[in-house]
């Protein structure tokens, strides 16, 4: 039998051609955006791959899931120096806003919302997205699976319960989450209940396991279920790594963390990796970090490898001290993640984009009113699928009056002029976007590094594949990714309001990129050129390889269970803090202050990068900071 042959007969057990909600591609040439980083790849190379994007779900999302081929193509148009000038066909809209944001995370529509509020009536505010619909990384994906409808974050996801006279407390209740304790599927059906989180991150309880497969010349595979009771006991792993494992999870109780932001504690972590610390605090091996230890536990959260990362990464969370922090009440989740954040702001900001009653369930299971969002004469405007290629102040920036503003849409370039700007996009484009900055602002974007994520969002028909074996979530060692976990989903979903083996559910694997022992930069360019030139095909074959390599002794049949696979690729998901990064080396600033400090002209800096904390706590602060900044010293009038 010829290797075709075996492929496809593989490909046939393992589903891959059944017509399930993964194949109505958007364009079976997408071209793979990682061929200006791979050397050995021509783009017409790349045309000729089978998919890219993949299929993006249903509803209003279906069309935006992570960063698209025409996000990235624009993006790339950018960083290679396409609008190093305006072209000479460039359209005049002939409109001025008092303030126009760059960016439509909830970065930018936090900070429109706030211009809108301080400015008062008569002020008039464009946000411009290059995304097909807002919300940046707090998106989501939706899918049909025996007739219901299952909702999944594509990235930005949990939340915590906020004190509520703090300033998230009230920006929350401002926006229509009065109460953020959110009420969660209940257990149904026969089967003896499994205790369940209402998070999709690793719940390391009885009810989790790890696997060990061929990598540790298991095969087949080991389980080792409830893991840390069991104190590893059956692990195929060196005795040494065993216990330097069962130091690592059992914590330090000694150990002081940092008690507020840019105290001593603080400022020596910032020194030093995460690497560094955990060998310093725990005394376990450099190998035995990098080898067991995921991303996830040992990186902050910022997609690196330990030792490429500032300690203080792994508390500076922490500090944003919210309510019930350390209570398992306090992790709340909206279906779809924090795309419920943005649903919530622009519902604030334009209050028929989502049209229905004024509750958390018309924000959630209501569809998007696309023609609401950019309409003639509104205070203020969203204009999607728009791309900010140009800003740049009329004349000297110290003296100028207002910036000039140019993007992209559909293939031509439009420009517009604004009292004032916020930069509220990623620092990988604003470096490129805004012309004139000065020579201390380039090099501290300069030392602003982003890593990738994939998030792979797997619909299933059930979980009891898991729940047969005493599981609710996993974590591998080797493979696609390294855990999943099932969660009780907010009742404010179009979710059944329980839960049992026999649901449907969406499973998300985080793929992270990281590689221990290369630097910061290194790291994340080489994890961006996998993930960009990898087809879904390959990717699809992989998950599904995996999934059947764990479960299928329990049951699990990938060509029958796997109801739907999405892909969102976000090339830089993550900032990476190195050291020094919250609080500068060597006698020089912090490279974030250098920009968050004070305007440049009549331009403010916003985005979570500049506070180092991937947390849409922080791009609300930082839009806070930044829309401050124009009121005060901008904007007089």
């Amino acid at each position: 039998m010829s290797d075709r042959q075996t492929e496809s007969k593989h490909d046939r057990v393992l589903g891959i051609n059944e017509s399930i909600s993964r194949r109505d591609f958007l364009n079976s040439t997408l071209i793979g955006s990682g061929a200006l980083l791979l050397s050995s790849l021509s783009p017409l190379q790349l045309m000729a791959e089978e998919d890219w994007t993949g299929y993006g779900g249903i509803g209003d999302y279906s069309n935006s899931n992570g960063n698209t081929r025409e996000v990235l193509e624009a993006g790339h148009q950018i960083r290679n120096g396409v609008f190093q000038s305006l072209p000479s066909d460039i359209i005049d809209t002939g409109e001025t806003y008092d303030c126009v944001v760059v960016g439509g995370g909830i970065s930018g529509l936090a900070a429109a919302l706030l211009f809108q509020r301080l400015a008062g009536p008569g002020k008039k505010c464009l946000v411009l997205d290059n995304h097909p619909i807002f919300g940046g990384e707090a998106k989501r994906n939706e899918f049909m699976v025996d007739g219901q409808r299952l909702i999944a974050h594509q990235g930005s996801a949990l939340f915590l319960v906020p004190f509520p006279r703090s300033f998230i407390g009230r920006f929350y209740e401002s926006i229509g989450l009065a109460n953020p304790r959110l009420t969660s599927q209940q257990w149904s059906g026969a089967s003896r209940e499994m205790t369940l989180p209402t998070t999709p991150y690793p719940d390391t309880g009885a009810n989790y396991g790890f696997y060990f497969g061929a990598k540790f010349g298991q095969n087949p595979g080991l389980w080792l279920i409830d893991p840390w009771n069991k104190k590893l006991a059956g692990a195929p792993i060196p005795e040494k790594a065993k216990a330097e494992l069962l130091k690592f999870h059992a914590g330090d109780p000694g150990f002081e963390a940092p008690k507020f932001y840019g105290d001593e504690i603080s400022r020596k972590l910032d020194s030093i990796s995460i690497e560094d610390h955990i060998v310093e605090r725990y005394a376990i091996s450099r190998e035995t970090i990098r080898e067991y230890i995921s991303p996830v536990d040992a990186g902050g959260g910022s997609g690196l490898g330990a030792d490429a990362l500032s300690a203080f990464t792994d508390y500076a969370t922490d500090l944003l001290r919210p309510m019930d922090s350390s209570d398992e009440t306090g992790a709340q989740m909206f279906p779809g993640g924090n795309a419920g954040f943005a649903r919530l702001i622009v519902r604030a900001l334009i209050p028929d984009a989502i049209p229905g009653p004024n509750t958390l369930e018309t924000m959630c299971r209501n569809q998007v009113n696309f023609a609401a969002l950019d309409r003639a004469g509104a205070p203020t405007r969203i204009r999607l699928r728009s791309t900010a290629v140009w800003v740049q102040h009329e004349g000297d920036p110290a003296k100028a009056d207002s910036v000039t503003i140019a993007f992209t849409q559909a293939g031509k370039v439009y420009r517009l002029k604004a009292r004032a700007a916020v930069m509220a996009g990623g620092n990988w484009t604003t470096q490129h976007i805004v012309k004139d900055l000065t020579d201390s602002h380039l090099d501290a974007y300069r030392q602003f590094y982003r890593s990738p994520c994939l998030m792979a969002n797997v619909a299933v028909r059930n979980w009891r594949f898991l729940y047969n074996m005493g599981m609710a979530g996993c974590r591998w060692f080797g493979g696609t990714g390294d855990y999943m976990e099932v969660r009780k989903m907010s009742t404010l979903g179009p979710y059944s309001p329980t839960i049992s083996p026999d649901s449907p559910i969406v499973l998300t694997l985080k793929i992270l990129y990281a590689y221990p022992g290369l630097p910061t930069d290194q790291q994340g360019h080489r994890g961006r050129a996998e993930m960009l030139s990898t087809s879904f095909r390959e990717y699809e074959r992989r998950i599904r390889e995996q999934f059947s390599e764990m479960f299928s002794r329990t049951g699990f049949d990938a060509k029958r269970d796997i109801a739907g696979i999405v892909l969102n690729r976000w090339g830089h998901a993550y900032l990476s803090p190195q050291p020094g990064f919250f609080f500068g080396k060597d006698g020089k600033p912090a490279p974030r202050d250098v920009l968050r400090n004070a305007p440049f002209g009549r331009i403010t800096f916003a985005n979570s990068d500049l506070a180092g904390i991937m947390d849409h706590r922080c791009s609300i602060l930082e839009a806070s900071r930044a829309v401050d900044q124009l009121m005060d010293q901008v904007i007089r009038d």
